[in-house]
């Protein structure tokens, strides 16, 4: 499939395995999505009921869905579903691949987003197996898997095909990420969100705006390609 991200794919699914991720990790480009005409769906997989910090499970979980649901209006997409796995046991067992690959059918996603498979985060590398192996189920369906690409949180990519000039959106970005206020109480990931941007913009978006986010492809897509002698490190937006 050829489409780029933060161009327009039709209909998006960015999967974020607690809330707050997907506005670190690409809110930018879901912005540019939005912007572009394309149907957005937030999925996120837990709800992030153990990152507290001395709120009990019982009420974070709820208030961390108040918090992405703010955060998915300021960036406008069409529709949030909440999994409420439980928060740091994410598997890809064969059950919930069957689930997500159902899902990803049911709404005809052209594109996916998802944390990228070195994460630290232990959910965050169980998210992209899982989304690697439903787009696996749906080939052995016979069905054309969607677009995966994988997004930076904890941990900075070394090595990604896709530079995605975010500068017009980064306002928005931050406003998102803001709206997740239990983290941002505890720490900065606006700051940090914007400083990546930056960094991400000066050292691969040049001569393009000031402002990026990068995306990877699943290892095996890479591998493939790089296989057969396909270029890589395109780049969406920015000043020509």
């Amino acid at each position: 499939m050829n489409l780029l991200p933060g161009e327009s794919a039709g209909n998006v699914v960015v999967i974020s395995p607690h809330p707050d991720d997907e506005s670190i990790g690409c809110g930018g480009t879901i912005r540019r999505h939005v912007m572009a005409g394309d149907k957005v769906t937030l999925l996120f997989l837990t709800s992030g009921e153990g990152g507290g910090h001395g709120r009990p499970a019982s009420e974070t979980g709820p208030l961390r869905e108040q918090e992405a649901t703010t955060a998915g209006t300021l960036l406008g997409v069409a529709h949030i579903d909440f999994w409420r796995l439980p928060d740091g046991k994410v598997r890809s067992d064969q059950t919930l691949v069957f689930r997500l690959a159902e899902y990803l059918k049911s709404i005809d996603a052209r594109a996916v987003f998802v944390t990228h498979e070195a994460e630290a985060h232990p959910d965050h590398r169980a998210a992209a197996r899982l989304v690697r192996r439903a787009a696996g189920e749906l080939i052995e369906q016979r069905i054309e898997p969607p677009a995966l690409w994988g997004y930076e949180v904890w941990t900075p990519m070394q090595e990604f095909e896709y530079v995605v000039d975010i500068s017009e959106q980064l306002t928005v970005k931050l406003e998102a990420v803001r709206a997740h206020k239990s983290q941002c109480a505890v720490m900065r990931f606006d700051e940090s969100a914007q400083g990546l941007a930056r960094y991400r913009g000066e050292m691969h978006s040049w001569p393009g705006g000031d402002y990026a986010e990068v995306f990877q492809e699943p290892p095996p897509i890479r591998a493939r390609r790089a296989a057969q002698g396909r270029s890589v490190g395109r780049q969406a937006g920015g000043r020509k």
